[in-house]
């Protein structure tokens, strides 16, 4: 993070950077680590270091030739020109100190970095200032996140200099659910208004200017050979709907095209022409989502590029203060009564569906009119299930003969869909039995069936020999009727908490539970059925017992949402609650 930002043109801005930071244990030693990255798009002017003992006392200053400068390297990166220097002092007698002074000079003004004086958790800050210097002329875009403090502000006629300082700044802990740093510690964000990357220029004062700068730096990008064209009326012909054409498309260009990242200077933000992936068959994720509304276009359906935030669990931008927060590029069909989006890096991801990695978020369509900003596909309880049934025949040994079948919807199955298509047989059935809380047992066979609708089901079933099920005791038997899906969540209660909560994870958990008794048994003790409600989730759990056969039912939703930190005990409480019915026992006995 900057200490001092100079934006002084459109071309280039220097960022030099100064810190101290005391070192009190091991734990902090990722701390005294410096490392920028370079590539033709900015360089790094000068670094220098020094090494502290814990009395303050200089013990060396940083050689040049300590310094590691290495290739940025990827497994998908076909064409890469960025490279990183980095250093560590590796020093382990505590505590101990470090100084780095840095300074890097960008040749762009699109990616302006923002002021983030506390860098990491269980860091406090003595003192951190940042000085924002700009020319008269130009109209810096500002935005303040906790922090109150106003800047001192210096004109000279030519240049305004903005000055912010934070003093006695304790470090952040961490608590369970609680935010991350982020949304808890002082930032001060940077927007350019005018800007230039390499010769293309642009504006970022509203999201419509931006997406006109990225409509016009694809501009051309577009056109197909004779030989695509012919490709594509064979594909579409005879296609019944819009919506049966941009299956075959979509499946087409997944059959035909692989990902591979190319960071080249302005081709980090630029696709590779739509006759460019036609003819290697790959892109990176703009190349590929070009190319998609090319052949789209050409098929006589309107598609848009798309910029967006991608990653699992990704925080969604700020939507009041245009900047460039993406790091991925999809395509969206606008239709009659929704929106078809999809996910042109994936080679197995079904038409329309975005789950975890981009979904329940904004993004930015970029029209010959600008940008819009637009939320993609939100996946909630009514989407997020997972749901189980299982049957299974109880022996006299304990012995527990089962067969599952488990069906995972939407953002449920996103982890389940990534191993099917990476992982052998024998991987999945690795995982499978480090994911089975029996005690004892035998995986005899498993399978997994793919749906294949814009909101994907897998449908997983197993059959399970789990030896020792039932703890047998002279004439009665003990058993958990939860028996694959049990939380493992326990949070201790806390008096002192200081973060408000935040719960993410939204989702629906459904089991049936049908055993079949040894002959003879008799229920003896059955839990009460449990029905629990708050603002966190929603819990019910019941048993039955029918003639020889044992009925086990569950019910669990959980909530997203903000709460505040005082209700932090009442969470500890619902999953206690949960925990506890999870392992709640029958008790069977086969009378004399």
């Amino acid at each position: 993070d900057p200490g001092v930002l100079a934006l002084l043109s459109r071309d280039k801005v220097t960022v030099r950077d100064h810190y101290v930071i005391t070192i009190l244990n091991e734990k902090g030693d990722d701390l005294a680590y410096w490392g920028e990255a370079y590539s033709k798009l900015n360089a790094i002017n000068s670094i220098e270091g020094v090494l502290y003992d814990g009395a303050g006392n200089k013990l060396r200053a940083l050689k040049k030739s300590e310094i590691k400068d290495e290739k940025s390297y990827s497994e998908t990166n076909l064409v890469d020109d960025n490279r990183y220097k980095y250093h560590n002092f590796y020093h382990k007698s505590y505590p101990y100190t470090i100084e780095y002074e840095c300074e890097v000079t960008h040749f762009e003004t699109m990616f302006l970095p923002g002021w983030r004086p506390v860098s990491s958790r269980n860091l406090s800050v003595e003192k951190s200032t940042f000085s924002l210097i700009t020319d008269n002329n130009y109209a810096v875009r500002i935005k303040t996140k906790n922090f109150q403090e106003a800047p001192e502000i210096a004109n000279n006629g030519k240049t305004k200099t903005m000055n912010w300082v934070l003093k006695q700044q304790p470090a952040f802990v961490m608590e369970p659910g609680s935010p991350p740093l982020t949304e808890l510690a002082p930032y001060i964000g940077i927007g350019p208004s005018d800007f230039k990357l390499e010769d293309y220029a642009g504006s970022m004062r509203s999201w419509e200017e931006y997406g006109k700068f990225i409509f016009s730096m694809n501009s051309g990008l577009s056109e197909l050979s004779p030989a695509s064209k012919t490709k594509v009326a064979q594909l579409v012909a005879g296609a019944k709907s819009d919506e049966e054409k941009i299956t075959r498309l979509y499946q087409y260009v997944q059959q035909n095209t692989h990902y591979i990242s190319i960071q080249l200077g302005v081709g980090g933000w630029r696709p590779f022409p739509a006759n460019f992936v036609a003819e290697k068959g790959y892109g990176d994720c703009k190349a590929l989502s070009n190319y998609m509304v090319a052949l789209l276009k050409e098929a006589g359906v309107k598609a848009n590029y798309v910029l967006i935030k991608a990653g699992d669990d990704e925080r969604d931008i700020p939507i009041d203060f245009p900047a460039s927060y993406f790091n991925h590029v999809i395509c969206a069909v606008p239709m009659a009564k929704d929106t078809i989006w999809l996910e042109c890096t994936s080679q197995t991801k079904q038409v329309g569906y975005m789950g975890g990695f981009t979904g329940n978020r904004h993004a930015l369509f970029i029209t010959e009119n600008g940008g819009k900003l637009v939320t993609t596909p939100h996946y909630g309880k009514e989407q997020n299930i997972v749901s189980g049934f299982i049957k299974g025949n109880l022996g006299v040994d304990g012995l527990l003969d089962l067969r599952a079948r488990v069906k995972y919807q939407a953002e449920c199955g996103d982890h389940l869909h990534m191993r099917i298509h990476a992982q052998s047989k024998e991987e999945q059935l690795k995982y499978l039995k480090s994911n089975t809380e029996l005690p004892n047992y035998d995986i005899l066979d498993f399978s997994y069936l793919e749906s294949g609708s814009r909101l994907p089901v897998i449908e997983e079933n197993f059959h399970v020999l789990a030896h020792n099920y039932a703890q047998v005791t002279g004439k009665r038997l003990f058993i958990i009727p939860n028996i694959l899906d049990r939380s493992t969540i326990k949070l201790l209660e806390d008096t002192a908490r200081l973060y408000p909560i935040e719960l993410n994870t939204e989702r629906v958990e459904i089991d049936t539970v049908m055993i079949v008794l040894p002959s003879g048994y008799k229920p003896e003790s059955i839990p009460k059925a449990v029905d629990f409600e708050n603002p966190f989730g929603h819990y019910k759990a019941s048993v039955v017992v029918q003639g020889d056969q044992l009925i086990y039912y569950r019910y669990l939703a959980i909530n997203k949402g903000h709460f505040p930190a005082a209700d932090f005990n009442k969470l500890a409480k619902f999953y206690e609650q949960v925990f506890k019915a999870d392992r709640a026992k029958v008790v069977l006995v086969k009378p004399e």
